[in-house]
């Protein structure tokens, strides 16, 4: 691997430092020293920084370029030495620069090398020093030179003894800040993936961290949120800040709170806040942890709720009238008719009892209704061929007084669906679905009845719900379902058909609900509808 330049680049400076107190020290030195010639090899080792400059810009092998550096520096002590006093100079001293750096950089070997280098160094020295015989036979001369000697290679076992230690300390904190790296991007990712909004504000009131769910239920931007002051990052949100402000100031969290989020282009969104004091392994406040939810879906579902409990009340209600009424109705039923073979009606009485036969069935097919209403439940189910049930739902409408020559009505189930259902309850309410399409059209039109397996819903632009592996479709193109009036379809008592109970769809609805699938409906007023029974199968 190649070594960073800012290390190189410090070795480099510090030779050029220790270059320039040599000749700093050679120019106040005594006679012994050759001025001119410490003058002149600290010019050439200026002119070298920039060749060793250069070859590391070029990409030169790191461990050969240090290497050859040494060896030109064990070369300059030598020289240095022999022109200011032989092994009687001071400067001798510095071979163990060279040393102490090969083997700090390049571990025990080289640094075993490099003082072997030193070491003959120091002989060639003692060999072409002028003074070197007079310098040996003084007291305590050799001694030095041995302890000299000695000293390096010492030098040399040190300092790549504690460079192997602190390589081995430098990879294990590589492993370590690496794995700290990795388990950091885990959690960021378990953080951003779940569905809930996650903020942490720490004891100064700086947000240390957002997840992206919270960014889009807040309704902000996450970006550059960290760090900065919360009230800045949350100031749309002021129910939000002050739900902080109650934990991190006052130390008092907050189990459940409930607020609205304005949003940019109008309306509000639900929000469940929970908060929670951060505390260190010391039990000191470290911060506040905020955790909430939209409960938009929530709502909806307890809104359905509601609407479900208001109408099982009300078919209930209505059941239990119905009943009441029901036997009263069968007795005028019975004596109109009685009444009418008894007697020979004339003029205006043949069309008042003809009136209230014809309202007495009206009412009685009324009863019929809510009592279905008020009573349904999924009943036994059997393994049904949807795709055939569907053709015979066709044929059972083609034969309806509302199916005219210029209507066209088609079916495309070409896939043989099984499903376990409630086959007379399904017939019943797609027979409703195909008579209220024929009815819808004036003039010339087409209905058109389709199976569609779930492997096709996104291709038929369906967007299926939970376990619904098929849809039963039921499209028309007549006067479709006025705006305003599309939301309630499905309500009991609600009819936009001349003479109609407002029942039929209402029932259409409990059934499939009944057989734990759902129902939906795609309507524009002139152009038709769509109903769609997605069924589990």
């Amino acid at each position: 691997m190649r070594e960073s330049f800012p290390r190189t680049k410090t070795v480099i400076v510090a030779r050029l430092l220790v270059v320039a107190v040599i000749v700093l020290v050679a120019l106040v030195g005594g006679s012994s020293v050759e001025r001119h010639a410490i003058v002149i090899l600290g010019v050439i080792a200026a002119a070298l920084t920039a060749v060793y400059l250069l070859w590391h810009a070029v990409g030169g092998h790191p461990k050969v370029f240090l290497l050859v550096q040494c060896a030109v520096d064990i070369v300059f002590i030598t020289l240095v030495a022999h022109f200011s006093g032989g092994l009687g100079s001071p400067f001798k001293l510095l071979y163990f620069l060279p040393v102490i750096v090969v083997a700090g950089r390049l571990g025990l070997g080289a640094g075993l090398a490099a003082a072997g280098g030193a070491v003959a160094g120091h002989v060639v020295l003692a060999l072409t020093s002028r003074s070197s015989w007079s310098y040996l036979m003084e007291s305590g001369a050799v001694a030095e030179i041995v302890i000299v000697l000695v000293s390096l290679l010492l030098v040399a076992l040190l300092e790549g003894h504690l460079a192997r230690k602190a390589g081995e300390s430098e990879d294990a904190l590589s492993v370590t800040r690496s794995e700290l790296d990795t388990a950091e991007l885990r959690i960021a990712d378990i953080l951003d993936g779940i569905s809930s909004g996650l903020v942490l504000v720490d004891s100064s009131g700086s947000v240390a961290y957002l997840n992206r769910a919270g960014e889009v239920i807040l309704g902000i931007s996450g970006e550059g949120s960290r760090g900065a002051e919360y009230r800045i990052v949350f100031a749309d949100v002021p129910a939000f800040c002050e739900r902080i402000a109650a934990a991190l100031d006052a130390g008092r969290p907050e189990a459940r709170v409930e607020f609205f989020v304005k949003r940019k282009g109008g309306g509000s969104t639900p929000v469940g806040l929970s908060t929670s004091i951060l505390r260190s392994g010391k039990g000191e406040e470290r911060g506040v942890i905020a955790i909430f939810q939209d409960l938009t879906k929530v709502r909806q579902m307890e809104e359905r709720f509601r609407h479900d409990d208001r109408l099982s009340a009300l078919g209930e209600f209505a059941a239990g009238v119905a009943h009441e009424i029901r036997n009263p109705l069968y007795a005028i039923k019975g004596s109109i008719d009685l009444l009418k073979e008894t007697i020979e009606p004339r003029g205006d009485e043949i069309k008042l009892i003809e009136l209230v036969s014809r309202e007495a069935d009206r009412l009685n097919t009324l009863l019929q209704d809510v009592l279905q209403y008020g009573k349904m439940e999924s009943g036994e189910r059997e393994s049904v061929r949807l795709d055939a049930l569907l053709r015979e739902v066709a044929e059972l409408a083609r034969r309806h007084p509302a199916m005219t020559p210029a209507t066209d009505l088609v079916v495309e189930a070409t896939d043989q669906v099984e499903g376990v259902v409630n086959a007379e309850q399904i017939r019943r309410a797609l027979l409703n679905l195909t008579i209220n399409a024929l009815e819808s059209i004036e003039g010339e039109g087409r209905v058109r009845l389709s199976l569609v397996p779930e492997a096709e819903f996104a291709a038929r632009g369906l967007t299926g719900g939970s376990g619904c592996g098929v849809a039963l479709v039921v499209e028309d193109t007549g006067h479709g379902i006025p705006t305003d009036r599309k939301n309630e379809v499905f309500q009991p008592f609600r009819t936009t058909k001349k003479g109609g109970t407002g029942l039929g769809l209402a029932i259409v609805d409990k059934t499939v609900q009944a057989h734990g699938g759902r129902i939906a409906v795609v309507s524009e007023p002139g152009k038709g509808s769509r109903f769609i029974m997605y069924l589990p199968v």
